[in-house]
């Protein structure tokens, strides 16, 4: 009679330590970090008349690590015209966090404050790297990845990079914790995947095909045989191989008839 009573209560003590599980990964997921996004500026050029580009996005937009380059190519492409250029990063941030953060700490006078009270004219969004390694899911990524860019909708053009290509398979989260929560949502979300890279990328082109998105497979095309592009933690490229990003960004990002005409 003991053994059929544990019997039954096993398969639903199982369900209950799952449902635990996922609960407090989910909880996790929408706690706040308590460090400060960096603000980085980098001007070539400069005149009455310069082009406004602002990057946002995570760590990969910390630092101004793809400056003075970005602006350089921008500038070069404008024959010569000003570019002023400026870098919101925020580390270790996903899609979601990144979206209710930069709507508290940076409301559009604050962003707008950097370009003496004007709109960019071009914001690039640097984004889903931890939407990824995080497993945060797909509807999460695209959700808020349309978000952020509405959240511009003022600016003069909103161009997405498409999710970099990291090493998602041999990711090492920085703690035990961290480690069980992304098993738990990779799991939940992601179909126990460690590679999700293309399926979140998928659903963005699937769910928003009017967003305009640059390629990053045009700068790398993927994480095998280019190894020496990225950290030991195969998710931060180095400083050389980010200032060789932000010129492909400068080079590859839409500008207008009107931008390049205009001097």
């Amino acid at each position: 009679m003991l053994e059929q009573g544990f019997a039954f209560l096993l398969p639903n003590l199982r369900r209950a330590f799952f449902v635990l599980a996922v609960t407090t990964g989910l909880t996790v997921l929408s706690l706040k970090r308590t460090d400060e996004p960096t603000v980085a500026c980098s001007s070539v050029n400069s005149g009455p008349n310069d082009y406004r580009v602002l990057v946002v996005g995570e760590s990969w937009a910390s630092d101004g690590k793809v400056f003075p380059d970005l602006p350089r190519a921008v500038s070069r492409r404008l024959g010569g015209r000003g570019v002023q250029a400026c870098s919101i990063g925020f580390n270790g941030r996903n899609s979601r966090l990144l979206y209710w953060e930069l709507r508290e700490k940076f409301p559009r006078y604050r962003l707008y404050s950097l370009y003496d009270g004007k709109a960019p004219d071009k914001v690039i969004l640097m984004t889903g790297v931890n939407d990824a390694i995080q497993h945060v899911g797909a509807a999460a990524y695209v959700e808020f990845t349309k978000k952020l860019v509405e959240y511009f909708s003022d600016a003069g053009n909103v161009e997405i990079i498409s999710i970099p290509r990291v090493n998602e398979r041999r990711f090492k989260p920085p703690n035990l914790f961290s480690r069980m929560k992304r098993n738990i949502l990779r799991c939940f979300y992601d179909g126990c995947d460690f590679q999700v890279n293309d399926v979140y990328r998928v659903a963005l082109w699937r769910d928003h095909p009017d967003l305009h998105i640059l390629e990053f497979d045009d700068f790398i095309d993927k994480f095998e045989g280019h190894e020496g592009f990225y950290t030991p933690d195969g998710v931060h490229l180095t400083d050389e191989a980010y200032h060789k990003y932000g010129t492909f960004i400068g080079a590859a990002m839409t500008l207008s008839l009107n931008d390049i005409q205009r001097k």
